[in-house]
């Protein structure tokens, strides 16, 4: 007698049973998801991305290191040769850019208003009158040769250090013909200690009176 669970045949019954059971064994089958397997094509994107940046890092970052990287470390400062001090060629370099325009390049000066440095007793006489002129500068008139000379000249005593006052005198002492004692940097600092409270250009009598009673 037939199971009265069953509304169909037997045969029907096991029919479906089976088609049943294939569905579910179908269904074990699929991948959950998340779980998938992608194209090959992108695996090889991964590997050939990940052998690109090993070669990159190690081509270009070098070694893992926890020390500070030769491309990021900042070199060290190259051992400079300590030039010596020449006064002619530093005094040569300050005579350009503060006095040739004046005195002009070979020292003639300009007539009638800025006096020659070739062959001047001013310039290779006492230093302190050359030293005191760059310091202070000059005004009034100053007869040489049988030429009168008025022009002011404007003192440098902001712009310049002593070594380059030193220089720039040294420099005219010892050029345009001319030939005198270096002047050093300390009796520059002296002289320019002995002055620091004028504020005006020297005049030809006050200069040599300041020079008369040192």
């Amino acid at each position: 007698m037939a199971d009265e669970r069953y509304f169909g045949d037997r045969e029907d019954y096991q029919s479906m049973e089976e088609l049943h059971r294939a569905a579910m064994e179908k269904e074990e089958q699929i991948p959950e998801e998340g779980n998938e397997r992608g194209p090959w094509w992108m695996y090889v994107i991964i590997v050939l991305t990940l052998a690109f940046g090993f070669f990159y890092m190690g081509r270009y970052l070098g070694e893992i290191s926890d020390r500070p990287h030769v491309l990021f470390a900042e070199p060290e400062p190259a051992e400079l040769e300590e030039e010596e001090f020449d006064p002619m060629q530093v005094g040569s370099r300050i005579y350009t850019r503060l006095c040739q325009s004046c005195h002009q390049q070979d020292g003639s000066g300009v007539e009638g208003a800025f006096p020659p440095l070739d062959g001047s007793d001013w310039v290779i006489g006492d230093p302190q009158r050359p030293v005191n002129i760059v310091l202070h500068g000059f005004e009034g008139e100053i007869a040489r040769n049988g030429v009168t000379y008025n022009a002011l000249m404007p003192g440098f005593s902001r712009l310049v250090s002593d070594e380059d006052v030193a220089a720039v005198v040294t420099y005219i002492r010892n050029s345009f013909g001319n030939e005198a004692p270096e002047v050093a940097p300390e009796e520059v600092a002296e002289i320019r200690d002995a002055t620091q409270d004028r504020t005006s250009p020297w005049t030809e009598d006050e200069l040599n009176e300041f020079i008369e009673e040192r």
